[in-house]
């Protein structure tokens, strides 16, 4: 598998990704804040890090995109809702990460946009993160697993 679909592939192949990503959804879409801060050990110092999706054939209006964080190396990770094109602002301990995002229209149930990007965040301070998301391709949606636990696909293209 293609290193940088890791973080979506993680999201997707839960047990419970189908209601994981519906919560995430209504989350992004309710306004209700993306997370609370990156778990941590309480004396591990914190950076920000500033993640912005952009995705130019995405439907105008409130756009739900789903954001995955995994420090460098990890097999798992942290999801987080979002709206495309506003700022997500994620406080995590300082080193390297990988961060991946699901554009997503929920009324149509279908994938608008995948996109990934590294990240070095800093002890202290912030770090911005741009990810531009593209249309996905049918081999990449087989390759990433977005499949319910029945077989049917999570979305259509």
């Amino acid at each position: 598998m293609d290193p940088h679909t890791g973080a979506l592939a993680w999201l997707a192949q839960g047990a419970a990704a189908s209601n994981l990503l519906d919560r995430l959804v209504d989350r992004a879409l309710d306004g209700s804040p993306a997370a609370p801060a990156w778990p941590r050990p309480a004396k591990t110092a914190a950076g920000t890090v500033e993640i912005t999706v952009r995705h130019h054939g995405a439907a105008k209006g409130r756009t739900p995109v789903i954001l995955t964080l995994q420090e460098d190396g990890s097999r798992t990770g942290t999801a987080f809702s979002a709206i495309l094109g506003h700022t997500a602002r994620i406080a995590v301990p300082g080193g390297r990460y990988f961060g991946a995002a699901m554009v997503v229209d929920p009324a149509r149930r279908t994938l608008q946009g995948i996109g990934w990007s590294r990240l070095t965040v800093p002890a202290r301070g912030t770090s911005p993160c741009l990810i531009p998301a593209v249309r996905p391709s049918a081999p990449v949606i087989l390759q990433l697993g977005l499949r319910k636990a029945d077989g049917t696909p999570l979305f259509r293209l």
